[in-house]
């Protein structure tokens, strides 16, 4: 058997490989951001008690003060996710 056959990986073939690495490399992304979010410094602690909530805006940019982005990107994706599912789901008849 050649060389080349042995190590030639096909994407289509190996799918699955290729998207545990991917999840793996993603993982490992996501875990280094999240350690690195949750050491940051922590200056707007300090000053937060001076900030002032009177409209949404104000609302979301006290909650990013603290929050670190990986949970509210999860937030975010959650919301999404059931949203878009709901939708879907009110839009497809059952089949019985």
């Amino acid at each position: 058997m050649p060389a080349e056959m042995i190590f030639n990986v096909y994407v289509r073939q190996n799918q699955w490989i290729v998207a545990t690495l991917m999840a793996g490399a993603a993982l490992v992304l996501l875990f280094g951001l999240t350690y690195w979010a949750m050491w940051r410094p922590r200056e707007e602690e300090s000053r937060g008690e001076g900030i002032h909530i009177d409209s949404i805006r104000t609302f979301f940019r006290w909650t990013l003060s603290f929050m670190p982005w990986v949970l509210v990107l999860l937030i975010v994706g959650t919301v999404a996710y059931t949203v878009i599912h709901v939708v879907l789901a009110a839009n497809t008849s059952p089949n019985w």
